[in-house]
């Protein structure tokens, strides 16, 4: 059985609701002073005032800073102090003046306001209306007594307000958490559709963080020994994304990436381990919980959870991690699956450029946007000269290193928006959105010159041949602009090869 817990209210809460408590005590005791109780009520009526003003003060001293966050617990506050400003106006004798009446229309506004702010200007007008009123009926008095009640009504108002104000903010904080059954389903759902892998790790976190109430998760993408990438959820603005690219054993995170189970630590803010990480200062926490998951044998993810007390994880804690654990990284394993099957499907496996399907996929969709935006769109035609000879004489093993050399090349020189791809063969393709006749004219020019001079030792030399055609200015349609890229490579190759020539004027080199 799943059960939620309470979370406990800041130190700083506590502390404003006792100055806000003691300034209501003194608005009272002052009150009283000014306006002193009739003699027939004032011993019975005086002692339920000490009492409930030791109570009172007692209660918010004593109480674990969790309790103050019950609902259960605000509403005897609320009662009490109700009874006490209730006591404190009667033995004024002003119980069945506008004093009272005014006193609790405060009472409903602050239970009706939506936020501080709104709690504050409310009260102001509040304590405004009551002045005009008094002042209309005629008994208006710049008295000590009588003038006290306006600031009287300011702090009852300011008091019931933030004791309300409390309650709204921790419902809100526990909304995303109310139910944490909710929260399970929520997370095996993600897990078992999830196809994008990127998605799935931006998603984790938060579950992650939800089911088991704590303060932050942090979810770190690791490429070796190094975190590449961190997401994180709850975590206070202390920018620990600078941490991304820190090597494993700088990081808090080292004793996780050596454990082969879940590591725990009560208060790794004061351990000598993880206070002398680069991170640590990041971090403003004192528990932590952290495992490391593989995917294919190897760590490729680590997840922490913190929280900001000293608290010791509770086996129900760690039973529930271990289990998320288990399943995200089962989660995990499958969106990689996915992933790495995807990229198979639309990478040539030698060179790792777009194969043919799916650099024709692009093609059609760059085309159609080309067309309809009328913008330039330019295709490159690359085709290695005398590569039968190179393989026969220096060999297979020797001619797919060339092919894999010119496809590291091709991929250098393209931008995020190109793509690179290989046909077959020693044939290669580029596509070049938002590219003109000069624009490709120059790249073309470029890689000749870079195959050229390549430097590499072991390789021996060879040339390329291109072949450049653009839309709109000599290609109406996708196939022309395929095959005038084509005419443009044989025109290349019977010129003696080593050159790149554009449809539009393969008189003459591009």
């Amino acid at each position: 059985m799943v059960t939620m817990s309470m979370r406990a209210i800041s130190p700083e809460k506590r502390k404003h609701l006792l100055w806000l408590q003691w300034l209501l005590i003194l608005g009272v005791a002052y009150l009283l002073a000014f306006n002193p109780p009739a003699e027939q009520a004032k011993t019975v009526a005086v002692l339920v005032l000490v009492a409930l003003t030791i109570i009172l003060i007692a209660g918010l001293f004593v109480l674990p800073l969790k309790y103050l966050s019950d609902p259960r617990v605000i509403i005897v506050l609320v009662s009490l102090n109700i009874v006490l400003v209730s006591v404190a106006i009667y033995l004024t004798n002003k119980g069945n003046s506008d004093f009272y009446l005014f006193f609790f229309i405060i009472l409903m506004m602050a239970a009706a306001a939506q936020n501080a702010k709104a709690f504050v200007i409310g009260t102001m007008i509040t304590s405004g209306l009551y002045v005009l009123v008094v002042y209309r009926t005629g008994v208006f008095t710049f008295t000590e007594g009588f003038l006290l009640r306006i600031p009287f009504l300011f702090i009852v108002g300011l008091f019931f307000g933030y004791l309300v104000y409390v309650q709204k903010q921790e419902q809100q904080e526990l909304e995303p958490m109310a139910d944490p059954v909710s929260d399970l389903f929520e997370f095996g759902r993600v897990l078992v559709e999830a196809e994008d892998l990127q998605v799935l790790q931006s998603k984790i976190p938060k579950l992650i963080n939800n089911i088991l109430r704590s303060d932050a998760c942090e979810l770190a993408i690791i490429e070796g020994e190094r975190i590449t990438e961190q997401i994180f959820e709850g975590l206070e603005p202390q920018e620990p994304q600078q941490s991304s690219r820190l090597s494993i054993s700088k990081s808090i995170h080292h004793e996780t990436f050596q454990s082969d189970d879940t590591f725990i630590a009560s208060d790794f803010s004061q351990d000598p381990q993880f206070a002398g990480k680069e991170d640590a200062h990041l971090y403003p926490y004192h528990s932590y919980m952290g495992r490391l998951l593989k995917s294919l044998g190897r760590p490729s993810t680590l997840i922490a959870v913190y929280r900001k007390d000293q608290e010791q994880w509770s086996k129900d804690d760690i039973n529930k991690f271990q289990f998320l654990m288990d399943q995200t990284e089962l989660g995990l394993q499958h969106a990689q699956a996915i992933k790495q099957l995807e990229t198979q499907a639309r990478t040539d496996e030698l060179t790792g450029l777009a194969n043919y399907a799916y650099f024709s996929e692009r093609m059609d969709q760059e085309f159609a946007r080309a067309r309809r935006h009328n913008i330039p769109l330019s295709l490159m035609v690359v085709d290695m000269d005398h590569f039968k000879k190179i393989n026969d004489e220096s060999g297979h093993a020797t001619g797919n290193e060339l092919l894999q050399y010119l496809a590291s090349v091709l991929l250098d020189t393209t931008r995020p928006m190109d793509l690179a791809g290989r046909c077959g063969g020693d044939e290669f393709v580029m596509l070049l959105p938002s590219t003109d006749i000069e624009g490709v004219g120059a790249l073309s020019q470029r890689l000749i010159a870079e195959i050229k001079n390549h430097d590499s030792n072991h390789l021996p030399n060879f040339s390329i041949s291109v072949g450049c055609s653009t839309f709109p200015e000599n290609s109406i349609t996708l196939a022309e602009l395929l095959a005038h890229a084509d005419e443009a490579l044989y025109f290349a190759k019977s010129k003696g090869r080593g050159s790149a020539f554009h449809y539009s004027n393969i008189s003459s080199p591009a």
